[in-house]
């Protein structure tokens, strides 16, 4: 079984790649070792997906963590990608079935 979130997102895929770029700067160790992450996107069904669970998205970017043994990394990263997003901009699901909340509110980073 793996362990599978999309982030399903109101900004443009140009801005929500500037911030999946800066968390890969940022947190190599979280996005790109312990969970991949994909480019911004906006597939055939995604918007359809994220309306959904409330959401106009559009764009859309998938986390797939690499190794169960990391788990507890993988929550700190996916809460982590919520402050960089901020909560009004973003909701991400947990295998396309439910929502994985953050565990506060959050406004979007500056992104430099």
């Amino acid at each position: 079984m793996s362990i599978d979130f999309t982030g399903h997102c109101r900004l443009s895929i140009t801005d929500a790649q500037r911030r999946i770029d800066y968390m890969r700067r940022e947190h190599p160790e979280w996005f790109g070792g312990v969970l991949y992450v994909s480019d911004a996107h906006l597939g055939r069904f995604d918007a359809e997906i994220a309306r959904q669970f409330g959401i106009d998205a559009k764009s859309a970017f998938s986390l797939h963590l690499l190794n169960k043994d990391w788990l507890d990394e993988c929550r700190e990263a996916v809460e982590y990608t919520y402050r960089v997003f901020g909560t009004t901009d973003l909701v991400i699901t947990y295998g396309n079935d439910s929502i994985r909340a953050p565990l506060r509110q959050y406004q979007a980073m500056p992104i430099p």
